[in-house]
């Protein structure tokens, strides 16, 4: 088999684990909903109808951002092959603090909005620290410490948003208003009313999404990185630090996640309150699977989850139950590790086909290359 048809299959495989998770999910839903009494494609018809308007394309475009970000953030663990659950924690006290920051700051909108971008990462990667120190030091899974921070993320909030940071009485509380010189603007509006312009995070999701390239796919940082996931003992003896990958992963991953929560604070509610979305880690972590830990492959996942949230909305308007987006997230968040192993099951059989052919036939692996002069 030449390069190119390898390349081919290898790609035609890649693509295959996330359409076979669309498709269990499917299944599921329809069954979901034949089991209620109701008619799937009258569901699937209304949710589609009213996805593809343009403000709901829009919206779904906006709200893929948090679910991008939070998939390249649990990506950015996954390669190490480490599982950063505290995403939910991490992106809850970098949002609190770059609300506070932004809130605060006496400088020009050029110079605050990098700022408290920059400052949200680094609270952000130092939250994720702990975790990391507790598995190289202790040995502690990173799943059980990071959920734990998540807990103690959560309260810790409650208690500066109460009793340090709290401005505005009644129901209208929260941190501070942020004044238009704080907040990210839109980069285009399409003139239809209200919710039809897009959010300037797109811009900031696509450069999330082109460094992660660059560090995980074209630098010596990211090869050692995989070489230390596959083989932490071989690594060591190649003179590869184990435990420094562990830290620069989840230091990598908790500053991709202190992004997650601004979309919401700087865009939406102008400051930090309680509207605040929280387990995006979860929907994130599916679009990872989904995208099979690829920057592209992430951009889609997140943006077909965003649409099904969205256009499920409506179901509640035309007698059908609203909750198909949830059974759908739901499944897909399951079933996505379903489909990656069926089809890297699938790929290792028809490669070891292929080499038992060759080696019946006598055909060499690799064509042989020719004697330099």
């Amino acid at each position: 088999m030449n390069r190119a048809a390898a390349t081919a299959r290898r790609t035609g495989f890649t693509a295959a684990g996330p359409v076979i998770s669309v498709l269990l999910a499917l299944l599921v839903t329809t069954l979901f909903l034949t089991a209620g009494g109701y008619s799937a494609s009258s569901a699937y018809s209304v949710m589609w109808d009213y996805g593809t308007q343009p403000a709901s394309l829009v919206s779904a475009l906006n709200n893929a951002v948090p679910l991008y970000l939070a998939g390249i953030a649990a990506a950015f663990a996954l390669r190490m092959g480490l599982f950063n659950i505290g995403i939910d924690g991490q992106y809850r006290v970098a949002a609190l603090a770059g609300a506070v920051l932004a809130a605060n700051l006496p400088l020009p909108l050029a110079l605050r909005l990098p700022i408290t971008l920059l400052f949200s990462c680094l609270v952000g990667a130092l939250w994720a620290l702990v975790p990391a120190l507790l598995r190289i030091h202790r040995g502690v899974s990173e799943v059980i410490t990071s959920i734990l921070m998540n807990a103690i993320a959560t309260t810790l909030v409650a208690i500066l948003l109460a009793d340090v940071f709290r401005s505005g009485s009644g129901q209208n509380t929260g941190s501070a208003v942020i004044d238009a010189g704080g907040l990210m603007p839109d980069v285009l509006d399409l003139g239809l009313g209200n919710r039809t312009t897009v959010s300037g995070f797109v811009l900031v999701a696509v450069a999330v999404g082109v460094l992660f390239h660059l560090v995980q796919d074209r630098s010596v940082g990211g090869y050692t990185l995989r070489v230390a996931a596959l083989s932490p003992e071989a690594a060591e003896s190649a003179g590869i630090r184990v435990d420094r990958r562990v830290i620069g992963a989840m230091l990598g991953s908790g500053a991709i996640a202190g992004l997650v929560g601004l979309p919401h604070v700087l865009g939406v509610a102008h400051r930090f309150d309680g509207t605040l979305p929280t387990d995006l880690m979860f929907t994130g972590l599916a679009a990872a699977l989904l995208g099979r830990s690829h920057p592209l492959g992430i951009a889609l996942g997140a943006f077909v989850l965003a649409f099904v949230e969205r256009s499920s909305q409506v179901l509640g308007l035309v007698d059908l139950p609203t909750e198909v987006g949830s059974v759908f997230l739901a499944v897909i968040l399951l079933s996505s590790a379903i489909g990656w192993w069926l089809a890297e099951r699938a790929d290792q059989h028809l490669t070891l086909r292929a080499a038992l052919r060759r080696r019946r036939t006598g055909t060499p692996d690799r064509a042989p290359v020719e004697a330099a002069p």
